[in-house]
């Protein structure tokens, strides 16, 4: 039963390696497949954006009072011991050795988060950053023996078993001004109509971090790599033993010499290669529903362009008509009465000119200004999710014309995305004319 506990121990720990593996490998697939949008082209779900974090209420770290939206801060105390342990040589004896073993424990600190504002040329958007994926870069980090001032100052006043009397302090922060890369679910806010990124259980990610996206990928992809060489060691290593203990062979080159090692490895690449193919297969399909919902965007904003700027037209017409009915019945008032003489006509002449004056501001060159600019802000909207679009079915391309994903592309039924073009697109513009 021995070597059947081995095989299911080895076997279990590698099928946990590879659930890590495929997690990673869906994070690499979501930062690549997901265009970066600019802040004021956020639409709701998955986005990817990058500025610069700001806040009004602006947080100062603990130990450096440095100016930030959000910070974590630790303290840990070094120490160390000799230990003795007894164990059994090879002829049966009881021997002992000893060692030193050491470590560092935390003995204070925390993470301070508040929701701040995100920062790019076209505008804001709320960052709450609660339950996310913290990426924060190290801004202090101070080490020192009690004969320090400062070991004291911010330390606890008692030390920790076998203490060495070593501090270290840290700080971790996004500080002001600080540029950010954020993946995470859009949602429009409670208090007002604008986006925010905020956690969702369903969301598959959500990152705050102050690398940058190429930093992050190459970290994650360290990190497959890593993960898919200790998996081997241990698989080899769970068959080694195996071998070792039902046949009692302990020569490593007559272990290698037999073909059951060739077999063994095989097996074990198959798991990652089958991750590595469900993962890309899903992908794929999530890059093609993704591009299918880039190109829905446009009809969206292209909808609220043709629901919203009749209606605000005829608002600002029907302004208009009013407050010219209003001055031309002043007008006729005045006339009327200037050609009366008497006390009475002259008093209601100066309440007629107050009641001109003390009219409510209806200019129309202001509701015309902001007519213009609702107009341009529309096209804009317009024109980000186009570009929103032609980004996503640009990736999409790219990687079902990419060996070997494409392959697998084919498998899932992607194929290529038509581009976006002005001469290929026809919509009808909205008819506004402003003549009354």
């Amino acid at each position: 039963m021995n070597n059947i506990y081995i095989f299911g121990i080895g076997l279990i720990i590698v099928l946990i390696l590879m659930l890590i593996y495929q997690q990673l490998l869906k994070k690499i697939r979501i930062i690549e497949d997901l265009p970066t949008s600019s802040i004021k082209g956020v639409f709701i779900g998955l986005v990817e954006i990058k500025g610069t974090a700001e806040t009004q209420n602006v947080l100062l770290t603990r130990f450096t009072s440095t100016p930030c939206v959000s910070y974590a801060w630790g303290i840990s105390e070094y120490w160390e011991h000799e230990v003795t342990e007894n164990y059994t040589d090879k002829d049966g004896n009881t021997r002992s050795s000893t060692h030193k073993k050491s470590g560092w424990t935390e003995i204070g600190g925390g993470l301070v988060l508040q929701p701040f504002y995100l920062k790019d040329k076209t505008g804001v958007i709320l960052i709450n950053p609660e339950k996310s994926e913290l990426g924060m870069k190290q801004t202090y980090n101070y080490q020192c023996s009690r004969s320090d001032p400062y070991y004291y100052q911010f330390g606890h006043p008692n030390a920790v078993p076998h203490s060495a009397h070593i501090r270290r302090f840290f700080e971790n922060t996004f500080s002001l001004h600080q540029k950010l890369y954020i993946v995470g679910q859009a949602k429009i806010r409670d208090d007002v109509v604008a986006p925010e990124i905020i956690y969702d259980p369903l969301c598959p990610f959500f990152l705050i971090s102050s690398k940058d996206e190429q930093q992050i990928n190459n970290n994650f992809r360290w990190k497959t790599w890593g993960i898919v060489f200790l998996g081997f060691l241990i698989w080899m290593g769970t068959f080694w033993l195996w071998k070792n203990v039902e046949e009692n062979q302990k020569d490593l080159s007559n272990y290698l010499k037999n073909y059951w090692p060739y077999i063994y490895t095989l097996s074990y690449f198959t798991m990652p290669l089958f991750v590595w193919f469900f993962q890309v297969f899903n992908s794929m399909v999530d890059l093609r529903n993704r591009t299918n919902r880039a190109w829905s965007l446009i009809d969206i904003e292209l909808k609220r362009r043709a629901d919203l700027l009749p209606k605000l037209f005829e608002c600002i017409k029907g302004i208009s008509t009013h407050e010219k009915e209003t001055q031309t019945t002043l007008t006729i008032l005045r006339n009327e009465i200037s050609k009366t003489e008497n006390s009475t006509a002259t008093s209601l002449m100066g309440q007629i000119n107050i009641l001109a004056e003390a009219y409510p501001n209806l200019k129309s060159s202001k509701n015309f200004s902001a007519l213009m600019h609702e107009l341009s802000n529309t096209e804009d909207r317009i024109a980000l999710a186009r570009n929103y679009f032609n980004e996503a079915a640009t990736w999409q391309n790219t990687r079902v014309e990419r060996i070997p994903e494409g392959w697998v592309a084919r498998l899932a039924g992607v194929t290529l995305a038509k581009i976006w073009n002005a001469e290929g697109f026809e919509r009808s513009n909205v008819d506004i004319n402003l003549k009354s």
